[in-house]
């Protein structure tokens, strides 16, 4: 019995110990606010209650939101209008009161104009589109200001080279040169086969034709409104035009189509080669073997005119179209005639309508004509002074391109191949005594042609029958017995061959732009 009170008395000691901790504790949490007791803290906790507090506090991050552009009160304010032979000012008015805009029209402009339309509830923008599109005046918004005026200014860029070019084609002639037949009182004999062809001048004066045009399409219109011209800056390449609205889309559509057809370039990529014939070939290469050869086939096209001045027996000129765009098949095929050697190979980019010359060859200078002018003066001997003129002769290949493209790209392209082969110069001796003096005249062997194609953007054009036929003396003899002085002759044999080159020009026109 004793035992148990004394556990209960132990219990209830307990329990009165913790009920006055507790109230104290209360009092403590309850006690006015004041300057609190330093407490003594480490660092470490320091740090962590301060991070506490920054991540219960942290700035929230806002919502991106995208900003968006004012929209025009044109945009945003609609319209409704009902005009029947309305004026032109009564219906802006009423664009100008619905858009808080001022209104303001030029001296040209005709405001009794009458106006028919029904649109309903559309914006103001659409609705002034709308009007302008139908009446031939153009309009802007500045500073809140409508603006309506007859006439505006516009330039066009057009980036044209001032040059005039010139180019004439002139092949041929008196192959007998007006030679006097036999007999007294006879006439010159003459054999006259040419070609001449020139380029119209006023076309290469790209200039001058732009001025007329567009007097003709200002005069067309309401080119007699005041107001109404054009300026041309030939040196900038730049046109401005001041026109009424349907003036000026002419003019401008005029100069987008005149630009887009000139714009229009092709690069022709020629390969000149010399084919040594074989023993076989002495009429020139095959070209219905060549075609055969390659898989697209061959289309033969005979020049238009041509001056054949060689030897007989030479082939002439022949002109074949390959529809294929290697080079390298075309080689190979020739390669099967004879051996091929390549003389030059040129590139050229030629505008449309524009003219190129290309020439491959030896340029010789020679003396063509020779003046004497003899002064004599009293006691002494007479001086005589010479003037020389000279000339040149190329011999090789020369040949002029003119290409034209049309919206097809489909290509005609003038020909004009000239060849020429220096033989000889042989000397000349006019005069006598200190008053002679020694010219050079020119022996050429003279092949040319000129003629128009139509092709396709990639196909090979082949001029050949370019013969040349050269004869070469070949010396045999025994051996030893032949160097015998005098009687050597008699150990030796002479034997007389010809060697047969064809010149072939191959051209392959590819439109670039």
């Amino acid at each position: 019995m004793n035992k148990h009170m004394k556990n209960l008395f132990l219990i209830f000691m307990a329990v009165s110990l913790m009920s006055c901790a507790s109230t104290q504790a209360g009092k403590i949490s309850k006690s006015p606010p004041g300057p609190s007791p330093a407490i003594n803290e480490s660092p470490l906790e320091s740090r962590t209650q301060f991070a506490s507090t920054q991540e219960l506090h942290a700035p929230e991050i806002p919502e991106f939101v995208p900003v968006r552009e004012g929209l025009s009160p044109l945009q945003t304010k609609t319209v409704s209008i009902a005009a029947r032979n309305t004026p032109l000012r009564e219906v802006l008015y009423i664009i100008a009161e619905t858009a808080n805009l001022n209104l303001i029209m030029g001296r040209d402009v005709n405001p009794d104009l009458p106006v028919t339309m029904t649109v309903k509830d559309i914006s103001v923008d659409k609705a002034l589109d709308i009007i302008f599109s139908s009446v031939d005046y153009f309009y802007s918004i500045r500073d809140n200001i409508l603006l309506v005026n007859a006439l505006e200014t516009e330039i066009f860029e057009f980036g044209k080279p001032n040059i005039v070019q010139d180019y004439k084609i002139d092949i041929g002639g008196d192959i007998l040169s007006g030679t006097a037949s036999g007999g007294s009182g006879s006439t010159s004999v003459s054999g006259d086969v040419s070609m001449k062809s020139t380029s119209d001048e006023s076309s290469f004066k790209f200039w001058d034709a732009m001025e007329k045009s567009l007097t003709t399409l200002l005069a067309a219109g309401s080119g007699t409104q005041a107001g109404t011209n054009f300026v041309i800056n030939r040196m900038a390449g730049t046109i401005m035009v001041t026109a009424a609205k349907k003036d000026l889309k002419r003019v401008g559509d005029y100069i987008s189509n005149l630009k887009k057809v000139l714009n229009r370039q092709v690069l022709v990529e020629a390969r000149i080669v010399e084919v040594q014939l074989s023993e076989g070939l002495k009429y020139g290469i095959d070209w219905e073997v060549i075609g055969q050869m390659l898989a697209d086939g061959t289309t033969s096209i005979s020049a238009k005119s041509f001056t054949n001045i060689f030897t007989s027996g030479s082939s002439s000129f022949e002109i074949n179209l390959f529809h294929n765009s290697n080079f390298s098949l075309l080689l190979k095929a020739l390669q099967e005639q004879g051996n091929v050697k390549t003389l030059s190979n040129p590139r050229v980019n030629i505008m449309n309508g524009q003219t190129s010359l290309l020439s491959v060859g030896r340029n010789t200078t020679f003396i063509s004509r020779v003046e004497t002018t003899t002064t004599a003066s009293e006691g002494s001997a007479p001086v005589t002074t010479f003037t020389v003129d000279t000339n040149s002769i190329l011999s090789g290949v020369m040949f002029g391109l003119v290409p034209y493209i049309n919206s097809e790209n489909e290509i005609t392209l003038s020909i004009t191949p000239i060849v020429t082969n220096l033989v000889s110069l042989d000397s000349k001796t006019i005069g006598t005594g200190d008053n002679s003096v020694e010219i050079k005249l020119p022996t050429v062997d003279l092949r040319e042609m000129s003629t128009t194609v139509k092709i396709l953007d990639g196909q090979i054009v082949v001029i050949g029958g370019l013969i040349d036929k050269q004869e070469i003396l070949r010396e045999g003899q025994v051996p030893l017995l032949g160097d015998i002085p005098l009687l050597g002759a008699l150990f030796k044999k002479y034997e007389k061959t010809y060697d047969n080159t064809e010149l072939v020009i191959m051209l392959i026109p590819k439109i670039v732009s």
